[in-house]
């Protein structure tokens, strides 16, 4: 019998309704990949997924019932990180889960435990520092604007942080590397595939208040003491170019 290689939509519930039916159906995938087959392969079968909400859910529970509390969370964070192969390594995670139960995230001596933990640490890693770095512009509409470029797709998580925090002010946080953004109006928030040509025109009292940021952080400094690589450790080169303090003024 040929070994299956399954095709889902690339969503998170995606690659939850496969596992689903994988564990449930006790079959060992040869590998799980977003996407429909490209071509037919003499050595595997393709079977396409499609995604299931209440399979996810019942996945999910079953995680929280029988294995570790942390794990839905690390299941989910690990997946963001969007690591080539994520989807095996998470399969294997939680076939393990199954052997081991509730010692599964303490067993991180085994490797399929600590991939899921490494890449789970990393996307939570960069989302604390976008909640700190995030800089929101005011636009000529009123808009809060906050571009961004990720090495991860942590919106999902600003989302929830910003939704809480900037109550009920309207934002757009913009991906801009992955074309996607959350729009919060009223309280609520979506996220979906973005667009954007060119910088948005910026309100009158932004620009005034970018300069004087600008003024301040420049005349702060003591030009004796900076230290370009101590603080490229603070502040990852990557993540300047969308901090205000480092546009030329």
């Amino acid at each position: 019998m040929a070994e299956l290689t399954y095709h889902y939509d690339g969503s998170y519930a995606g690659l939850l309704s496969v596992l689903h039916r994988i564990f449930s159906w006790r079959e060992t995938p040869a590998a799980i990949s977003a996407g429909a087959p490209a071509q037919e392969d003499l050595f595997s079968a393709p079977a396409q997924v499609a995604t299931d909400p209440e399979r996810a859910d019942l996945l999910l529970a079953a995680i929280r019932e029988h294995l570790s509390p942390e794990t839905p969370a690390l299941v989910r964070h690990a997946f963001f990180s969007e690591t080539a192969g994520v989807e095996m390594a998470i399969y294997r995670y939680l076939a393990h889960g199954w052997k081991v139960r509730r010692r599964l995230d303490d067993d991180l001596a085994c490797p399929v435990v600590a991939e899921v933990h490494r890449l789970a640490r990393r996307v939570r890693g960069e989302a604390h520092r976008l909640k700190g770095l995030a800089r929101f512009r005011e636009t000529a509409d009123g808009l809060l604007y906050a571009p961004l470029e990720p090495e991860y797709f942590v919106l999902p998580f600003l989302a929830a942080h910003f939704s809480e925090r900037l109550g009920q002010e309207r934002w757009l946080l913009h991906d801009v590397r992955r074309a996607k953004g959350v729009l919060h109006e009223q309280g609520r928030w979506v996220l979906a595939d973005l667009e954007v040509e060119g910088a948005p025109s910026l309100s009158a009292e932004e620009e005034h208040w970018q300069g004087m940021w600008r003024t301040f952080f420049s005349r702060i400094a003591i030009a004796e003491r900076v230290n370009p690589r101590r603080q490229r450790g603070f502040m990852p080169l990557k993540y300047w170019k969308y901090l205000v303090e480092m546009d030329n003024p």
